[in-house]
């Protein structure tokens, strides 16, 4: 009887310990089941790498036709795909506010880039110098949505108090606040009115100190590269890899000061053709279109001395150096991205923030004294070379002029879009994409959406346009043909609608009274004014011009550089205080005593 009651006592036990186990096992496949689900919503988010490339030529990329070797960018090409006409705005500041914003850079504050505003046009809204109260930025949307915010690079969006990446949404940063600077450990401003935000912060603290051996592009990849393989789950990440390079001082480290040696020595027009010969082979232009012959502001090669020409070589191996340097440090955040098991569920984008550099470091008021740009010092970190014009020029085959100008080589600029997400490859020739479609683009790939008022101000509308349906289906168009765009920085203008553009420029590259009136389908190079022959077509774009201007709330420069008339202590302010008050309408009354 003992041995009975026993049995039936372990039997019991037996069977609560069965149903015990079974409901355990029940718990626990909910909760894997849970926690994958969990962890496939988050995986199902793409992560987004955005790689911004400084004052970068529309055909110096090899996917574009260029001769420099850029093979990790050419691999993201050859599996994705590149958009053929992406317009920003002429200078850097500007077009970053575009891509941080989603919306025309007049209304998001860099109405004009710092510190040119005119006395008129400073503190007043949409010209206040930095990404202003009507913005929330991709970085603060995407962390508001689960993502990792990480930035490695030039900002130019405002060094103030509150303006700076680790207060604009980025959970990790290293960022530079300024426009330029040496890419060295020494860290050289461009000029006196560069110095207060030629500054580099590590998140929220500021570096006093570069390491000896920085040198921009390499260490930036190296603090993005940093963040990705630090992150230790699942969640997704939005990475902003802004590069200085090849924004002047032209610097490269001394092992790669002869790795273009020779490869320019044939002058413009030579490298002119290559490029002309590369981009019709990759069906970017039309196989007919002739050569551009430049805008006749600069010495022909064959007018150059020898000396001159071993300058101008130097120059154009300089860059080319920097570009591939800065391929190769793509090449290893990939290869990061790739060993952490993140490449395949990773977006890229690539696009340009304006075209080349035409300016020499004069533009700067810059005191040469201090710098030996002989010829064999040229790209060390004592020397202050820049591309320059004729140069700049043809970084921009087939099209007109380049960096600061609206010509087609200033605000035509690279864009490709590459990884996860991606199905159509090759070239996209219809659609025009602009910098402020990008914000509206990743924030529908990633189900984020950017709310109506934040951090209790009201926000602006996006004005850009999402082209994510472009990416996997060929068809799609992006915006109405009808539906122009325009285009201005420091009183340099443009309009699109459809094949047409109007085109305004300053001296000295243009006359600063007219506008100009160009089919750029039929005539990319802008080489054929019509606007005494279709004046309609003209005015036409002129009514286009004026409803845009007055809705982004363009300000026309008037009463002379309010940096002038503040000087640098009152300027930096940053604020319409009485004092600057008093100051621009006393510049103001002397303007108009004077009959201007």
């Amino acid at each position: 009887m003992k041995k009975v009651t026993f049995l039936l006592c372990l039997y019991s036990i037996g069977f609560l310990f069965t149903i015990s186990s079974c409901e355990n096992r029940k718990t626990q496949e909910k909760k894997e089941a849970k926690t994958n689900t969990d962890t496939s919503a988050k995986q199902s988010k793409p992560n987004v790498l955005l790689i911004v490339v400084d004052d970068l030529g529309y055909s110096d990329l090899s996917p574009f036709g260029g001769e420099i070797r850029t093979p990790n960018i050419q691999r993201l090409a050859d599996n994705g795909l590149i958009v053929q006409q992406c317009y920003t705005t002429p200078l850097c500041a500007p077009s970053r506010a575009m891509f941080m914003s989603g919306m025309d850079n007049h209304i998001s504050g860099i109405g004009a880039m710092p510190p040119f505003q005119a006395a008129n046009q400073y503190m007043q809204p949409g010209y206040e110098g930095y990404l202003n109260d009507r913005v929330m930025t991709l970085p603060e949307v995407l962390r508001e949505n689960g993502y990792h915010t990480y930035m490695s690079g030039k900002w130019h969006l405002g060094h103030e108090e509150g303006r700076r990446p680790f207060e604009e949404g980025f959970e990790r940063s290293f960022s530079f606040l300024g426009g330029g600077a040496s890419h060295f450990s020494n860290s050289f401003a461009l000029g006196p009115e560069e110095v207060i935000h030629t500054v580099y912060y590590d998140d929220s603290v500021q570096v006093k100190k570069l390491p000896d051996d920085f040198y921009s592009s390499n260490y930036y990849a190296d603090k993005m590269i940093q963040y990705i393989t630090e992150q230790k789950d699942d969640r997704p990440f939005f990475g902003y890899l802004a590069f200085t390079a090849p924004h002047d001082p032209l610097h490269v480290p001394d092992e790669w000061m002869d790795k273009y040696k020779g490869a320019y020595d044939k002058g413009y027009d030579h490298i002119r053709q290559v490029r002309m010969d590369n981009m019709k082979k990759l069906g970017l232009i039309p196989k007919d279109l002739p050569i551009n012959p430049g805008s006749g502001e600069y010495k022909k090669w064959n007018e150059l001395s020898a000396q001159e020409k071993r300058v101008e070589a130097r120059r154009m191996e300089l860059y080319a150096a920097m570009l591939e340097i800065m391929d190769l440090d793509i090449g290893r955040v990939l290869e990061a991205l790739q060993k952490e098991g993140k490449l395949e569920n990773t977006m890229i984008i690539l696009i340009g923030d304006n075209g080349a550099n035409p300016k020499d470091p004069s533009f700067y008021k810059t005191d040469m004294k201090p710098f030996d740009n002989s010829l064999d010092n040229m790209g060390k970190p004592n020397s202050f070379v820049s591309l320059q014009g004729a140069w700049a020029e043809v970084t921009a085959t087939p099209y007109s002029y380049f960096k600061t100008t609206t010509g087609e080589g200033g605000v035509r600029v690279p864009l490709i879009i590459s990884g996860q997400g991606v199905t159509i490859k090759g070239v996209e020739a219809t659609n025009k994409i602009l910098g402020t479609d990008i914000m509206p683009t990743l924030l529908e790939i990633a189900g984020a959406k950017r709310p109506d008022t934040y951090k209790k101000n009201k926000l602006a509308a996006m004005t850009g346009t999402s082209f994510n349906r472009l990416l996997s289906d060929k068809g799609n168009t992006v915006r109405d043909e009808n539906a122009g765009y325009g285009i201005e920085s420091l009183e340099n203008k443009a309009y699109y609608k459809g094949d047409w553009k109007i085109r305004f420029l300053m001296p000295p590259f243009g006359k600063g009274r007219d506008w100009q009136l160009f089919n750029v389908k039929e005539d990319p190079r802008e080489k054929q004014d019509l606007a005494r022959q279709k004046p309609e077509k003209l005015q036409e774009l002129l009514g286009g011009w004026n409803e845009y201007s007055q809705k982004v709330g363009y300000i026309p420069y008037h009463g002379g550089r309010a940096y002038t008339v503040l000087g640098p202590e009152n300027f930096f302010k940053a604020k319409l205080d009485s004092t600057n008050k008093a100051l621009i309408e006393k510049a103001s009354l002397e303007l108009q005593r004077g009959g201007e």
